[in-house]
């Protein structure tokens, strides 16, 4: 297995205007490339931007971080995430990534709208049809990230967002990785998985994380997918612990309710899932395959097709469409964004390889295991 990737490099810089706050002007050009475009959000540490290269005119998504935060860099661990991710298809790609005087940044590729809001549009409720198929989605997201090392440790909606054109608008996306944990580590030069601590201090979301994190156990693989089941299950209604916020108290409830109320509105043999689930422990694998196979033979019971529209695009018009997945007015020219796209054209959702039944990945995808552990 490779060594950590190493974290962002300092750039030389004598000129001012390139060392400044996280909160970067419309207009301003990092590292002589990357021109603001405009914000698109905002976090604890840091912001996200709309920026266009100035050369290719193409466009990505640029995250800035103070360089003073006090409980560390989170960017800088999302660096190492995304290089140990780098290359491997429906997952963001690093672009480029630096150090300013007073911020850091990183260049990744630009999503369309997260899980979260398309969820939203639909009310809150998605069919059996569209659950499923994000499943698989999803299944296959956490998986690129346990097979270079890595737990997520904050799975819900808002960390999942479609692609931006082609096959990968009908996909969701695993994103910000800036809580994850490496499990496999090297001691003496061998690989092994690294042990787990007692009574850790709680990273995630205290709706979507397993019972086992609610009491600050260690996460590991398995405290992953019992996030999401948690989010597929709230696709059909919401949660039991909905309306509770003490953790300790969402713990007992979680690990109180049983899978039958927990997957009561849910396709029946989505049970076989938290049955494999309750068999496992930090050290065990997931068969993703196994999860797999249960989710592909839903889909061929209820006679589901990946080509079968998702829910917002049969609820949303052209014209709602267009705002909510953007398309780019021209086609970009840098290999490493071609995924993505700017601001006010047509809906690239519905193409012609939309309507053809051919999932995004294989089942061998799912059965092989890359690390060995």
């Amino acid at each position: 297995m490779a060594a950590a990737p190493a974290a962002p490099t300092q750039e030389a810089s004598n000129d001012n205007d390139e060392a400044g706050p996280v909160e970067l002007p419309v207009g301003k050009t990092v590292a002589k490339k990357w021109k603001i475009v405009e914000k698109i959000g905002e976090g604890v540490c840091g912001a996200v931007y709309l920026v266009e290269d100035t050369k290719t005119k193409a466009v990505a998504a640029l995250k800035a971080e103070s360089n003073f935060v006090a409980t560390g860099s989170v960017l800088k661990l999302e660096v190492q995430v995304l290089k140990r991710l780098a290359g491997r298809k429906y997952v963001a790609q690093l672009i480029a990534s630096g150090k300013k005087e007073k911020y850091c940044y990183m260049v990744m590729t630009l999503f369309g709208q997260s899980l979260a809001k398309l969820f939203k549009s639909c009310e809150r409720e998605f069919t059996p049809s569209t659950q499923v198929r994000l499943g698989l989605q999803m299944l296959y997201g956490l998986k690129q990230l346990h097979e270079v090392g890595y737990i997520h440790r904050d799975f819900k909606p808002a960390n999942l967002a479609i692609g931006k054109k082609g096959k990968s608008a009908r996909v969701v996306h695993l994103l910000d990785f800036g809580v994850s944990r490496e499990y496999i580590i090297k001691v003496d030069g061998k690989t092994e998985i690294r042990k787990p601590r007692e009574n850790t201090l709680f990273r995630g979301n205290t709706k979507y994380c397993s019972a086992s994190a609610c009491l600050r156990g260690e996460q590991g693989r398995v405290d992953d997918l019992w996030a999401m089941v948690y989010v597929l299950a709230e696709m059909r209604g919401p949660l039991p612990w909905n309306q509770i916020r003490d953790k300790e108290e969402l713990g007992k409830i979680k690990k109180a309710t049983p899978d039958e109320k927990l997957l009561a509105k849910c396709p029946s043999k989505m049970i076989d899932i938290t049955t494999h689930l309750r068999q496992l422990d930090y050290f065990k694998r997931p068969d993703y395959g196994k999860i797999y196979h249960i989710l592909d033979g839903i889909m061929l019971d209820l006679e589901i097709k990946h080509s079968d529209k998702f829910d917002w695009e049969k609820q949303l018009n052209d014209s709602q469409l267009t705002k909510l997945v953007k398309k780019p007015s021209s086609t970009p020219k840098s290999p490493k964004t071609a995924d993505i796209s700017v601001k006010g054209a047509t809906d690239p959702t519905v193409q012609s390889e939309e309507y053809e039944d051919k999932p995004p990945f294989t089942a061998a995808e799912f059965e092989k295991n890359e690390l060995g552990y």
